[in-house]
């Protein structure tokens, strides 16, 4: 009989750590890049607070045992819609269509990344909350068409994140999508 392969903990531990020591670093790049163009703005405060705030959801999920993709994307869609407000509420100055969102998007998209190099085997349970958020990844291009944005370089950043992460889960979950296709579709 055989068993069922264990997923390295210690491995995964590590990646995690990795990650947050790496979201450390963003975080303060942020402050500095803030402190330097914009000092009287504060717009790495919102953003740092957007990472802390999608670290606590995830790490509260991981330990919850519950499908992460489906608590990454509400996440990402109820802080998107709360920052807009926020905006709409503090005159509309587009710091949450220029920044938040597009910071919002590539964390959730490289959150996803991490989910799928985890549990590579349970990818099919991210899959289709990946093609969610990968459609949701395109906002930015609205946003761009529309002109509601004036600067474009995160939007396209964001874009492109999500593109990669896209083609890499594909490309690092082959073989379960195709072990699903045979289950579903009796190939």
């Amino acid at each position: 009989m055989l068993y069922p392969k264990m997923i390295n903990v210690k491995s995964s531990r590590k990646v995690v750590k990795i990650l947050i020591a790496t979201s450390v670093a963003v975080s303060i790049l942020l402050y500095i890049i803030n402190k330097l163009t914009s000092p009287n703005s504060h717009w790495a405060a919102l953003s740092i607070a957007c990472i802390i705030y999608i670290w606590v959801t995830v790490l509260y999920a991981i330990n919850k045992n519950v499908n992460i993709a489906a608590h990454v994307l509400l996440q990402t869609v109820a802080i998107s819609t709360l920052l807009v407000y926020i905006d709409y509420i503090l005159g509309f100055e587009k710091w949450s269509l220029n920044i938040a969102i597009p910071i919002i998007i590539m964390t959730a998209n490289i959150i996803m990344l991490i989910l799928t190099i985890i549990s590579r085997k349970k990818y099919i349970r991210y899959a289709i909350f990946q093609l969610i958020l990968c459609i949701i990844s395109l906002t930015p291009v609205i946003l761009i068409s529309e002109r509601l944005v004036e600067d474009k370089t995160l939007g396209i950043i964001s874009v492109g994140i999500s593109i990669v992460n896209f083609v890499l889960c594909l490309i690092l979950c082959k073989d379960a999508i195709k072990e699903e296709l045979k289950r579903k579709f009796h190939m």
